[in-house]
């Protein structure tokens, strides 16, 4: 078994390498530990292909189709992330098609059996043989349950995870040789990329987790108008087959069945949106791959999303974030999104390029301050911060990334369906209504408890801390690190500091201790009774050398 695995890796790894040579990759092959595994002509037509002119771009998306399911799936996971790659890249890649031809009707009957551990006709009325959509992971099938109700059946493709998983280990080694030896490439971290996908790709392929990620979708917004989420059969799902309601509709992108229906377009555009920005802004967690086909628009013109692989979550401080950021962007503050990156943690105090990339933003939003919106694209505008933000090397967090690429696809939908459509006069009120309700009684009360609620946590641990501190200190074992050319200068500092501290700290105490005893006493000097005179005349006297000190200092700086 161990040997026909390894023949089967050892065939991944030549096709692997010579498709990367016969598309003008041949570098990378001439680097790897494959190299010696190629004929002496394939390499001789590695360089003689490396010559032409083709885009590197292009080049890629020529090659990841060759290279099939795995490699596809990773371009068009970088399609929707312009915080890692190129724009040129991301919009080639958007390019991939995932028409994969689909898998046996005898391996679908296996899987079902070997997962429900039951047989199709004993779980289904009926079962359409020919899958509705056949892709790199799984393929769906129309099919109704015994019990009457009309759904689709998602099944694992044989064998997928063992192929992926040979495909990111040479995926892996490929991107040390990129990050070794193109300086140009490393800063965009392949590595990191590869293991981001790698992450990605295990999730997915347990649809387990695509259950779950339903059903908080289902949960969330059962009660929202014009939303609709499919409904998962438990008992049917497994890590390999998800039963979920079939949805009848058209997908958002046929443009032409939607009007030939005569459904109401401004009615969809208007659901479509709002559906997206409900669940971002609203529950915090939102579809993060709303291509055309995975949106739907039904009889009523609501809209259904499926396929919920790829999921984004917002906690609140990412939403007031994002929002702060969405609303610099549209109204052109440059301030404003600054702040929004430093709130992110996204920028460094010390930041070389700050300047530049400050310049260079104003003139990426610009265009929406030219008076007219109808021919600038919020989308675009977006899309141009995200890549500046990738050229100066501050990394937007993903779930912000995706953000982005939602509203850029709903952007792109929405003016194919209805060309005067303008996302600015729908965001704006949405944008300033959330901004209002941040700043209402109710939020700085929960905002005024969560931050309580938070310092409670951190003095409850500060003694355990502290203690540890002070343990490793008396053992010798803490090391402090600090990077200054006049550290006496600074001790001294510090100790007149402690001084002034332990001044001030004396004179509080007398006074307190006058106030305390005042009423308690029956002989007085000036109207004040004796002890508490005694007292404040003390306090009065450190005050008077503290004052002095300070104004001596000063006079020397």
């Amino acid at each position: 078994m161990q040997i026909s695995k390894g023949v089967k890796e050892a065939q991944r790894i030549r096709e692997i390498a010579v498709a990367l040579i016969e598309e003008g990759f041949g570098f990378l092959v001439s680097k790897s530990k494959f190299s010696r595994r190629l004929p002496a002509t394939k390499k001789l037509k590695a360089y003689m292909r490396e010559q032409h002119s083709t885009p590197n771009e292009v080049k890629l998306r020529k090659t990841l189709e060759k290279l099939g399911p795995t490699f596809i799936k990773l371009g068009q996971i970088l399609s929707i992330r312009p915080d890692l790659v190129p724009k040129e890249y991301t919009k080639e890649l958007e390019e991939l098609q995932d028409n994969v031809p689909p898998f046996s009707y005898k391996e679908v009957q296996s899987t079902i059996k070997k997962e429900l551990g039951r047989t199709i006709s004993s779980i289904f009325s009926s079962f359409d043989k020919t899958p509705i959509a056949s892709a790199s992971i799984s393929q769906v099938h129309k099919a109704r349950l015994r019990s009457g109700e009309l759904v689709a059946v998602k099944i694992q493709r044989p064998d997928v995870r063992e192929l992926m998983q040979t495909d990111i280990r040479i995926m892996k080694h490929f991107a040390q040789i990129l990050e070794k030896h193109s300086p140009i490439i490393a800063k965009y971290k392949p590595i990191r990329i590869i293991e981001e996908f790698s992450d990605w790709s295990m999730k997915e392929l347990n649809f387990l987790n695509e259950a779950n990620n339903i059903h908080g979708f289902y949960d969330s917004l059962r009660n929202s108008p014009n939303i609709k989420i499919p409904k998962v059969y438990d008992d049917y799902t497994t890590e390999k087959v998800l039963i979920t309601e079939f949805i009848e509709g058209i997908e958002l992108h046929n443009t032409k069945e939607i009007k030939r229906k005569r459904l109401d377009i401004k009615k969809i555009v208007e659901n479509g949106f709002n559906a997206i920005i409900d669940q971002v802004f609203i529950n915090g967690v939102f579809h993060a791959d709303p291509h055309p086909g995975n949106i739907l628009v039904l009889k009523n013109c609501d809209i259904a999303f499926v396929d919920f692989g790829i999921v984004g979550f917002f906690d609140d401080d990412l939403k007031n974030s994002s929002i702060d950021l969405l609303y610099g962007i549209m109204y052109q503050d440059v301030d404003q999104i600054i702040e929004s990156f430093y709130d992110m943690d996204l920028i460094d105090d010390e930041i070389s390029d700050a300047i530049d990339f400050k310049t260079e933003l104003k003139q990426t939003i610009a265009p929406l301050s030219w008076g007219t919106l109808k021919n600038v694209k919020i989308s675009q505008v977006l899309e141009n911060v995200l890549s500046l933000s990738l050229k100066h090397g501050i990394r937007i967090p993903m779930q912000f990334v995706l953000l982005g690429k939602t509203i850029v696809t709903i952007e792109g939908v929405a003016l194919e369906l209805d060309p005067n459509f303008n996302i600015h006069e729908h965001i704006a009120p949405v944008l300033r209504r959330l901004m209002l309700k941040r700043r209402s009684p109710n939020a700085i009360i929960r905002d005024t408890t969560k931050t309580a609620m938070r310092l409670k946590h951190l003095f409850s641990r500060l003694p355990e801390r502290t203690d540890k501190i002070l343990t490793r200190l008396e053992k010798g074992q803490l090391k402090i690190d600090i990077d200054d050319t006049d550290i006496r200068a600074l001790s001294v500092e510090m100790d007149k500091s402690s001084n002034r501290l332990s001044y001030s700290m004396i004179i509080a105490a007398l006074v307190v201790a006058a106030a305390f005893i005042w009423p308690n006493q029956n002989r007085f000097i000036m109207g004040i009774p004796l002890f508490s005179f005694c007292l404040l005349f003390i306090a009065l006297i450190f005050m008077i050398v503290l004052l002095t000190s300070i104004l001596k200092e000063r006079k020397r700086d």
